[in-house]
């Protein structure tokens, strides 16, 4: 699954980032890399931003970049 598409206020783990270099750096800057947990808070309007949150750190990322992200629920 995507993260563009995954529910709302699910434990998830990344499994990809995306391929655009600029934004891949940036967010392991951030901490943001294949294996951390994070989640979806909110949408926005369709085709939107998503509000994310990964421990302490709340962030926002465009939906097409998010489309590009793999994750997987966590049980």
């Amino acid at each position: 699954m995507n993260l563009a598409d995954a529910p709302l206020d699910q434990p998830l783990e990344l499994l990809s980032l995306p391929s655009r270099p600029s934004l891949e750096s940036r967010l392991r800057a951030m901490g943001v890399k294949p294996g951390c947990q994070l989640m979806v808070m909110r949408r926005g309007r369709p085709g939107g931003i998503l509000h994310l949150r990964m421990g302490l750190l709340d962030f926002m990322l465009r939906r097409a970049d998010a489309a590009q992200m793999g994750v997987q629920p966590l049980s």
